[in-house]
């Protein structure tokens, strides 16, 4: 795998991350970070973008949650400057760094900001797809931290609303049905 060392590297972090949210070891990284790299691995091949910058920005897009969720709220900026930090030090081009960095910053569906290249689409696409893709996973995580069942529901339901808006078209023709089935069973 070329970028064995990155995905050894987040699935560790995983690992630790998961310990901090009371949830089974292996969950995060199973469950949404694996799914988006391979989601977005696809979607650059089927949308013709840059396989290298959208599967090294799938891997880092959530590498500032996972050392500390306290930066959720910033964790698309300071996870573009740490995965730059990694990828300047392994001697990738500051240009290759600077897609990275952009696909990371434009992930969030909290956050839209316009996509202007397929590699930024491709990421954020494929981060909203593992929420749908798993949303056992979303009650399961959000029940460990100890919210009720309708608080659970409702922070569930507004995820998936949000990943589904903020996918491209082509995206959301891709996983409607799946959306649609899932509005349908959540409360």
């Amino acid at each position: 795998m070329k970028y064995s060392k990155y995905y050894k590297l987040i699935e560790e972090q995983a690992k630790i991350f998961d310990k901090t949210q009371n949830c089974q070891i292996g969950q995060t990284w199973k469950y949404h970070l694996l799914p988006v790299i391979q989601n977005a691995c696809m979607l650059a091949e089927k949308y013709g973008a840059d396989k290298d910058i959208v599967e090294v920005a799938a891997i880092f897009h959530d590498y500032a949650d996972l050392l500390d969720f306290a930066n959720r709220e910033n964790h698309h900026i300071l996870g573009a400057e740490l995965a730059e930090g990694v990828l300047i030090q392994d001697g990738f081009s500051q240009e290759f760094v600077d897609k990275v960095k952009l696909c990371i910053i434009n992930h969030r569906a909290s956050v839209v900001n316009q996509k202007f290249s397929k590699e930024e689409i491709c990421v954020a696409d494929a981060d909203a797809m593992s929420h749908l893709d798993s949303v056992v996973e979303l009650i399961c995580w959000r029940a460990y931290l100890g919210e009720d069942i309708s608080t659970c529901n409702k922070f569930v339901k507004t995820k998936i609303q949000k990943s589904y808006a903020k996918m491209s078209k082509e995206s959301q023709q891709l996983m409607k049905d799946k959306y649609e089935s899932i509005m349908k069973v959540l409360l």
